[in-house]
């Protein structure tokens, strides 16, 4: 008896840049805390933006190949009530082996190319923490890995670069998050009128804010990260270009320019009920830009962490 079988052959190399790694060095979620009071389908935690650079060749064949994005290639899935996904090339990916394409330059047999990936995780809650009120999955799961058109690649020795989220089972469940307060309570900073000569001559126009954290009533102890975000274009990261010859930045209490798009320590909810934090919003002009009349306007949102 002859037996005549096929096999797919998965066509693509992918690792770090530089270095040849395949598997990258977990990321550590830290010590992340999770409200039990939050509604089904929040965001409770976000990463930073990560940021990573791949080289992908050995196409076989005759085929022509794009590398692709494939989420949670190994199937996981996080304890109870929780579900992780990653925010890629503005889509977010929940499901299984889900994918999506990088757009690279499609390569064939002896070809190359470098691809730059960038991506932020997150942890959604689905439903009701476990009763145990405590974490019970798994405690790193494989977030992505790099790969053909063709699908994954299972194979031991595979060429193709994977993150990992590590640290899981140090998640903790609270009985209770916290409220955020801007003031003034309408929430926006009004410049009013500004005399181009004035912002011109001096080193900016400032006015005060602040944001009150608020314990939502109960003894839990926890620690906020806040970040900035917004969707302006940015100078510096730091400074958000009004279009008009000015910019805006956000400074802490230490007079530091706040870092747009990015989560940092924010405050403590240790013993006590509230924290307040002063901020100042600077409108200043650009060197060696024309200040333009007219209205300006700039939004941003504080999104947080809790840990």
């Amino acid at each position: 008896m002859l037996l005549l079988c096929s096999r797919s052959v998965f066509a693509l190399d992918c690792v770090e840049k530089g270095t040849g790694m395949v598997n990258m060095p977990p990321i550590a979620i830290g010590p992340l805390a999770i409200p039990s009071n939050v509604p089904a389908g929040t965001k409770i935690w976000e990463s930073n933006e990560i940021s990573m650079t791949a080289y992908c060749d050995n196409v076989l064949g005759s085929i022509i190949d794009v590398v692709h994005f494939y989420f949670n290639p190994k199937s996981q899935s996080l304890g109870q009530g929780l579900l992780l996904g990653v925010s890629y090339n503005g889509q977010d990916l929940e499901q299984n082996e889900q994918r999506l394409s990088t757009n690279s330059p499609p390569i064939k047999k002896g070809q190359n190319v470098t691809v730059n990936v960038s991506f932020r995780l997150y942890i959604k809650v689905t439903a009701n923490p476990p009763s145990s009120g405590h974490y019970e999955g798994t405690d790193q799961f494989t977030v992505f890995q790099l790969d053909g058109s063709r699908g994954i690649n299972h194979s031991a020795g595979a060429k193709n670069v994977k993150y990992t989220l590590s640290g899981l089972q140090g998640i903790r469940f609270l009985a209770c998050g916290s409220d955020l307060k801007v003031y003034p309570e309408s929430q926006m900073v009004d410049f009013g009128p500004i005399q181009s000569i004035n912002l011109a001559r001096s080193s900016g126009i400032t006015l005060p804010f602040s944001i009150k954290a608020v314990k939502q009533g109960c003894l839990d102890n926890f620690s906020l990260q806040a970040e900035f975000s917004t969707a302006s274009p940015l100078i510096n990261n730091n400074a958000i270009d009004l279009s008009n010859g000015a910019q805006l930045t956000l400074l802490n209490d230490k007079d530091q320019a706040i870092v747009f798009n990015r989560y940092d320590n924010f405050a403590e909810l240790n013993n006590i009920n509230e924290v307040t934090k002063n901020f100042t919003a600077k409108v200043s002009a650009i060197p060696g830009r024309e200040l333009k009349l007219g209205k300006f306007d700039a939004s941003v949102v504080v999104k947080i962490n809790y840990y």
